[in-house]
């Protein structure tokens, strides 16, 4: 039986992103089927995917039947069945036909249906089964969140963005729960400096970094992004996802934070530092960076992710900027 087609999930705007990592560091070949979703064109153990990467699931055969379409997979590729699968249905709608769905996958297959515990997501509607066991959380470890939290996978475009390099410090001066502190550490061999104004953010930081054995190498503290108790020139990397006003902020409150933020930025970074500045006030941040002494926006990308479409501005040193 041939392995299975994967398809992955990331942020829509970072698929090229994740299809240029899956190419040059694994020689595997993708396809972008639609937005977020890539059709790898060869299979890949779930070693080779990063952090980039949201979900992955197997392709089912659109032209069979569910229950035929799950037959045809080589479960033995992607999951351990030994013990049996665990498996659970999205098809919206009217209970019933997903409760013959269900017994029809049981009695056909010998799975059990653990719709808290799953290791198989069978999605009717996109033609495809989710894989449990290779989500997110599986791969790098789950976060304490908030409602305003940065997706992982979201905040792992962004460092990408950044082109953080090894020995590298960066900072995030709006850590909210240190999502991008935590995924920077997980995957750079560098120094990460969480810094946040809000003392329960702040709590769940240093949590998520001592639950990831992070403490070595990420630094959590409490502190206002635009007085930054950090020396001038100290930073190498600045990487933030800003309060823009959906939950966390408001448009009025930006006008004076951006620039208050910009120009702490300016001081803290190096003189061939880089910023990623995640934003969907992009007015104000755009009206505000133009009006920035020492940094220039060299670059945009809209990304879209649970029902926001925040842009992510790259900015370097701009030659007005002076030192000494």
């Amino acid at each position: 039986m041939p392995k299975p087609a994967l398809l992955v999930t990331c942020a829509v705007g970072f698929e090229d992103l994740v299809r240029g990592d899956l190419r040059e560091q694994h020689d595997l070949r993708s396809t972008q089927v639609g937005p977020g979703d890539i059709a790898l064109e060869g299979f890949s153990p779930v070693a080779t995917f990063g952090p980039m990467i949201d979900r992955v699931a197997v392709a089912l055969d659109p032209a069979l039947g569910t229950v035929a379409a799950l037959a045809a997979v080589d479960w033995s590729a992607v999951l351990d069945v030994a013990g049996g699968v665990r498996f659970r249905v999205h098809l919206p709608g009217e209970d019933q036909p997903r409760q013959q769905l269900i017994e029809a996958i049981e009695a056909g297959l010998g799975w059990r249906n653990e719709p808290a515990d799953w290791m198989v997501n069978v999605d009717v509607a996109r033609h495809r089964a989710e894989l449990g066991p290779w989500s997110w959380a599986a791969r790098f470890g789950s976060l304490r969140r908030l409602p305003a939290t940065t997706p992982g996978p979201v905040a792992a475009g962004l460092i990408r963005l950044a082109k953080a390099r090894t020995g590298d410090h960066l900072l995030d001066p709006c850590a909210g729960v240190g999502t991008v502190p935590v995924i920077d550490g997980l995957t750079r061999d560098g120094s990460t400096t969480a810094v946040d104004v809000d003392a329960n953010s702040v709590a769940i930081a240093a949590d998520n970094v001592a639950a990831l054995n992070l403490s070595g190498r990420v630094k959590v503290l409490q502190g206002d992004a635009t007085a930054l108790d950090l020396p001038a020139a100290s930073v190498d990397r600045v990487v933030t996802d800003l309060p823009f006003g959906k939950r966390v902020g408001s448009n009025e409150i930006n006008r004076t934070l951006y620039p208050a933020v910009l120009r702490e930025i300016d001081r803290v970074l190096i003189s061939d530092g880089r910023c990623v500045l995640l934003t969907d006030d992009k007015r104000v941040f755009a009206d505000s960076a133009a009006r920035a002494r020492g940094l220039k926006i060299v670059a945009e990308r809209v990304i879209r992710y649970n029902g926001v479409t925040p842009t992510a501005y790259v900015l370097t040193r701009s030659r007005r900027t002076r030192r000494g």
